[in-house]
């Protein structure tokens, strides 16, 4: 595989730091206040431990593509925007002073040269691209029509990226109903339906992950109250949603004639509305870390099946996999059976494979045994 197109390159860069152990997103939205911002080449996400996550952006860029010193200069400018942990440029560029620019500026480089040696050791065949995700969607003449699905994939995607973790799940467990429910009822264009479903299943992971990151240190009683609040309100966790609210509703109830039956009023319709919220589902099971700890390897292992090229009847996923997608079912009111999440299987994540990949500084990340679980001897970020 020659990196020379932009994605090609992409799918490269994303396979290498998919086996670093990250979560990966390629071509993503972002967004501040719903305006479009800019797209993100590759995103990243990785959880170190129970109170660290690393989040990334990789800039992919072509020989071809102009100005390539100011796009160090616009990749830094996005970590700071998106408050990134690491920044990365891939380019096909071999000028040695765009490189020591690129680092001056404490970015990460993935050379040529590098990029070159991937392409030869890295076998990507047994998963669908993005291209061809998005092709297997639009088969579907209706797509558009019918709630415009690559739409509302590309929000879910954006949400992870541009949003704090809880009302970035919010918007996820909306795609996931979504298409959960097209699976049910759509049942010529299941197979896809259900793939998407099972992709933003993977982001409402990563986002949820990322929501429970601050509760980490806290009681179960306070990590159970702190979701139910963070899923229902759609805030960072930190009741400031509440808050405006009942700053609102107090003001409506001092400053208006009649202001506190129409404050009772409004303050009954809005509990009954959150009433209607099943965050007690999330919160039940998530408030416990054995559970919550299954929630970063469950977005990999998701992302895996989504983009799987065996039929979805032969996927293969673990019991956590499947719990937590049947929390997921329940939470937003959709048949479990729609979803494949019958009898114990293996983890989807796991394929029969034997390569060796080198990292950046040039060593060989090596794997003899007869899974794909790389042993990662020095990685790049």
């Amino acid at each position: 595989m020659a990196p020379s197109k932009g994605p090609v390159l992409e799918e490269l860069v994303r396979e290498y730091f998919t086996r670093q152990g990250f979560f990966v997103l390629r071509s993503v939205p972002y967004r501040f206040d719903s305006e479009d911002v800019t797209d993100l080449d590759v995103w990243l996400y990785s959880r170190q431990a129970a109170s660290a996550r690393i989040r990334g952006i990789v800039d992919v860029k072509n020989k071809k593509s102009p100005k390539a010193f100011e796009r160090v200069l616009w990749v830094k400018g996005v970590q700071a925007a998106l408050n990134c942990d690491r920044a990365v440029i891939a380019t096909t560029d071999a000028n040695p002073t765009l490189t020591r620019f690129a680092q001056a500026q404490k970015i990460a480089v993935l050379s040529k040269s590098f990029l070159d040696r991937l392409g030869k050791k890295l076998s990507m065949e047994r998963r669908m691209t993005m291209e061809e995700f998005a092709e297997l969607v639009a088969a579907y003449p209706a797509h558009k029509q019918d709630g415009d699905w690559l739409r509302i994939l590309g929000d879910a995607k954006s949400a992870v990226a541009s949003l704090s973790g809880f009302p970035a799940f919010n918007k996820t467990m909306f795609a996931f109903r979504f298409f959960a429910e097209r699976a049910e009822v759509r049942l010529q264009h299941r197979e896809i339906a259900v793939r998407c479903a099972l992709f933003t299943a993977a982001l409402a992971c990563i986002a949820l992950d990322s929501a429970l990151e601050r509760f980490v240190f806290e009681e179960a009683d306070m990590r159970f109250k702190g979701v139910v609040d963070g899923v229902i309100y759609g805030d960072a966790g930190d009741g400031r949603v509440k808050t405006s609210i009942d700053t609102a509703l107090f003001a409506l109830s001092e400053d208006m004639q009649n202001g506190k039956a129409i404050a009772a009023q409004a303050r009954a319709q809005l509990n009954k509305r959150f009433s209607e919220i099943r965050a007690d589902v999330v919160a039940e099971y998530f408030m416990r870390e054995h559970n919550s700890q299954h929630l970063f390897s469950a977005a990999r292992d998701l992302d895996t099946a989504a983009h799987a090229t065996v039929g979805i009847d032969s996927l293969q996923l673990s019991l956590e996999v499947r719990s937590i997608l049947g929390v997921f079912a329940d939470f937003v009111g959709v048949k479990r059976t729609t979803l494949p999440i019958g009898g114990s299987k293996a983890s989807a994540s796991t394929e029969t494979k034997s390569t060796a990949i080198p990292t950046a500084g040039g060593d060989v990340i090596s794997d003899d045994s007869d899974t794909e679980q790389i042993n990662i001897q020095k990685p790049l970020i």
